[in-house]
C-alpha cells in the first residue's frame, strides 16, 4: 500500500487510466479533477487520492454512494454507505483512541476523551474528505446535488468514515489505522497541541520539549514571600538547561503552570543570549 499524490489533469493514474483534462465539464457542467465512483478511471482516482488501491471496487464503491443516490436508482446503485459509516465510525474511534493513549501518556482520560472527541467531529472529518477530494467522487442524487450535498460537511464526513470502514475491511485493522494517521494525522497533533496548552500547560511543555529534542523540562521555587497564611512563590521553569520563564503564585503548583504556559510561547519564540526570563503573577 503505497500512498500516492493525485494524478495531474491529463496524465496516467496509478494503475491505467488518465485523468480528466483541466476544467472538462461533466454532464452537470461541474468542473472536476476526478470522476465519479462508477465512472471510467474512478478505481484509479481512489488509488490516487487515498493511497489505496482497491483489490475489491464494490466496498469503495458503495462507501462513495449516498442514500440519495441509491433512492433514485434502486435496481442499478447497490448498497448505500450508511452500514459502512456504521463500521467506519467504530474503527474509526478505535484507532484514535489507541494513537492518543499511546502518544500523550501523560493527559488524563478527560483531557483525551476530549481530544478524540474533537479529532472525530463531523467538521474534521468533512474538511479531511474535503482535501483527499471524496466530495468529487460521491454518487449522489439530483436533489441532494442540487442543493450542495457535495460540499455538506455531514455528507463529507460519513463519507470519509465509510471510506475508513472500506480500506479496513481490505487491509485490516493495520491498514485501517495507517490510512487514518496518513490523513487525521496532522490534525491530531494540532488539536492536540492547542488544547493541551490551553488545558495542561505542564503536559503541553513536556510533549513540546521532547519533540525539540531537549529533554524535561525542571521547575525550582527560586523564591517565596508573603505571610505563612498567604503566600506567594516564584517558580523557573528551564528547558534544555535554559530558564525560560518564572511565575509566581499563591501554591507552588499554580506558579508551575504559569511559567509552563509563559514557557510555552518561549520555546516558539526563543529569547537571545542573556535575555531575563520574564515573570508573571498566576492567579489560578
Amino acid at each position: 500500500m503505497n500512498p500516492a499524490g493525485p494524478a495531474l489533469a491529463g496524465e496516467p493514474f496509478p494503475g491505467g487510466g488518465q485523468a480528466p483534462p483541466a476544467g472538462a465539464a461533466r454532464a452537470d457542467d461541474r468542473e472536476t479533477r476526478f470522476p465519479r465512483a462508477g465512472d471510467p478511471g474512478w478505481v484509479e482516482a481512489v488509488a490516487a487520492l487515498t493511497g489505496v488501491a482497491p483489490a475489491r471496487p464494490e466496498p469503495f464503491l458503495e462507501a462513495l454512494t449516498h442514500a440519495s443516490y441509491r433512492s433514485e436508482h434502486p435496481d442499478t446503485a447497490g448498497p448505500d454507505n450508511e452500514r459502512l459509516e456504521f463500521l467506519g465510525d467504530a474503527v474509526l474511534n478505535l484507532c484514535v483512541t489507541d494513537y492518543i493513549f499511546r502518544t500523550y501518556p501523560q493527559r488524563p482520560e478527560g483531557e483525551l476523551s476530549k481530544l478524540r472527541a474533537a479529532v472525530v467531529r463531523a467538521e474534521t472529518l468533512a474538511a479531511t474528505a474535503q482535501r483527499l477530494g471524496l466530495g468529487e467522487l460521491l454518487r449522489l442524487g439530483r436533489g441532494e446535488e442540487a442543493t450542495g450535498g457535495r460540499q455538506r460537511p455531514s455528507v463529507l464526513a460519513d463519507a470519509y468514515e465509510a471510506m475508513v470502514a472500506a480500506v479496513y475491511l481490505q487491509e485490516g485493522l493495520e491498514g485501517a489505522r495507517a490510512f487514518i494517521l496518513r490523513t487525521l494525522g496532522d490534525d491530531i497533533r494540532r488539536l492536540a497541541e492547542s488544547s493541551g496548552a490551553c488545558d495542561d500547560p505542564k503536559t503541553a511543555l513536556q510533549e513540546l520539549s521532547r519533540r525539540l529534542g531537549l529533554g524535561e523540562p525542571t521547575y525550582r521555587v527560586v523564591g517565596a514571600a508573603g505571610p505563612e497564611h498567604d503566600p506567594r512563590y516564584t517558580v523557573e521553569v528551564r528547558v534544555g538547561g535554559r530558564p525560560l520563564a518564572q511565575a509566581v503564585g499563591r501554591s507552588k503548583k499554580v506558579a508551575e503552570r504559569e511559567a509552563a504556559r509563559m514557557a510555552l510561547a518561549g520555546l516558539e519564540e526563543p529569547a537571545g543570549p542573556g535575555a531575563a526570563a520574564p515573570e508573571r503573577e498566576g492567579t489560578a
